[in-house]
């Protein structure tokens, strides 16, 4: 038998050679596709992030600080005045006009702050301010000017009509008070007539002259300031020319209340310290109060209700002594006289006011009757509204008041007190409101609800206040 030839062992390799070539491409296959898969992954989470990240400013944007906003001033419930159980002054809710300089732009506040500190920066003269104001007597004519019966002697020349204009009253009435008959009756020299009268004048002063050799009718006249026709009406039974000796008689008004009360009113107000560099700034509204000046403390003039809120510019306390100091003086008033509100140290809102954040404001209770005196609330009946008028005349003729804020239905009741103390229509039409309607801009007393039992009294800005703001 020949050798048989071994069995080729190929086709039994076969299988396993494939299989091991198969598994080899898919393990390859594997490896490729891992780090795709992950590059892919890595794509789409950097996409994803890249997404992410341009809404971010979005976010921040909604949630970034807005710039701050100018609010307006808060304004309280306006609430009637009057005097608590224990006999103080109250002042919660007084009005005030509002301030009509249109939208107020940027910080108001910041504004303020800055002007602040470049006041304090400069230096400030250590020497206090004097009261520079003239020695003017506001109304001379006394204060408890009512209707009263006086008597009036008739002098040489005077006729019923002239002597019903001296008193300032009806021709007719005169002459019915005393019993008279006719349009111009017959005068005796001597006669005392019944006159009633508001604020009468005090009685002519007679004089004596007695004539030398060569004077004449024109010169006596000349060297006594007075007419020589009157002065022969007052001596009639003198002839036309004048006789050494004789006797020539003639009558003058007495010396104006002012040209005297003045000389002891102006050393009064010479002794007024004030400390210098107290400046207002900004609006009454909104404003700020440099270095204030706190009001001296003195009983002889006024009672301060609060001595923590009895600051002010330099210029308003000048002018709020010196008012009370001519008003004391001229009028002789005895009974208290209450200084309110003023502002803070620093001025700024100064509740419940809607105003004095400049130190300009000022609340004064209007002086009561004596009746009145120890009652614990008090009303518009308890109001000397005379004296009242004379402490806001005083007030007025100094000339630095911008407004006085007094409630309407009571404006009616100082008007009548200011015709009785002499102030004639002309003068009130520039100083009081009514009775024009009170929505009206015009006079200095205006109506401003919540005023009843006080009135507020806001002084002007002084010329030297360069950041302060008056409306008027």
């Amino acid at each position: 038998m020949s050798p048989q030839r071994p069995h080729s062992r190929l086709p039994n390799r076969l299988p396993g050679a494939l299989a091991l070539w198969l598994l080899l491409l898919v393990t390859g296959g594997l490896l490729v596709s891992a780090p795709a898969a992950a590059a892919g992954k890595s794509g789409k989470a950097s996409a994803s992030s890249r997404k992410k990240t341009k809404k971010k400013p979005k976010t921040a944007a909604k949630q970034r600080p807005s710039a701050p906003q100018v609010l307006p001033v808060s304004r309280d419930a306006e609430v009637p005045l009057g005097l608590t159980t224990s006999g103080e002054l109250e002042e919660e809710g007084e009005g005030d006009e509002e301030d009509t300089d249109g939208e107020t732009t940027g910080d108001p506040e910041a504004e303020l702050e800055a002007i602040e500190r470049e006041l304090l920066a400069h230096p400030v003269d250590p020497e206090p301010m004097l009261v520079e104001l003239a020695p003017v007597v506001s109304d001379p004519r006394p204060l408890d000017s009512r209707p009263r019966w006086v008597q009036h002697e008739v002098i040489p020349g005077e006729r019923l009509a002239d002597i019903a204009e001296r008193y300032g009253v009806e021709p007719r009435r005169l002459a019915r008070w005393n019993n008279l008959q006719g349009d111009n009756p017959g005068l005796r020299v001597g006669k005392s007539l019944r006159v009633h009268a508001v604020n009468p004048p005090p009685p002519r002063e007679r004089h004596e002259h007695i004539a030398k050799k060569g004077e004449t009718w024109e010169s006596v006249a000349k060297q006594h300031a007075l007419e020589a026709e009157q002065l022969q009406r007052w001596n009639r039974k003198l002839g036309k020319t004048l006789s050494s000796k004789e006797k020539v008689v003639f009558w003058r008004e007495p010396p104006p209340p002012s040209a005297v009360a003045s000389v002891g009113l102006a050393s009064k107000l010479a002794q007024i310290r004030v400390r210098a560099g107290g400046i207002s700034i900004g609006r009454a509204s909104r404003g700020r109060l440099v270095r204030g000046v706190e009001l001296p403390d003195r009983p002889d003039l006024y009672t301060r209700r609060k001595p923590e809120e009895s600051w002010g510019s330099s210029h308003a306390i000048t002018q709020l002594m010196a008012a009370v100091t001519r008003f004391r003086h001229e009028t002789g008033f005895k009974r208290a006289v209450v200084i309110g509100g003023i502002s803070k140290a620093r001025g700024g809102r100064f509740r419940p006011h809607k105003s004095h954040q400049s130190g300009r404001d000022i609340d004064i209770r209007m002086p009561i009757t004596a009746a009145a005196e120890g009652k614990k609330h008090t009303s518009a009946s308890d109001i000397d509204w005379r004296a009242t008028w004379q402490l806001i005349h005083a007030f007025i003729v100094g000339g630095e008041v911008e407004y006085v804020f007094l409630e309407y239905s009571l404006q009616k009741r100082l008007y009548k007190a200011a015709r009785e103390a002499g102030a004639t229509k002309d003068q009130l039409a520039m100083w009081l409101q009514w009775p024009n309607k009170p929505k009206t801009n015009k006079g200095i007393v205006r109506h401003v609800k919540g005023h009843v039992v006080h009135f507020h009294v806001r002084i002007r800005c002084a010329d030297y206040e360069k950041h302060c703001v008056t409306a008027r």
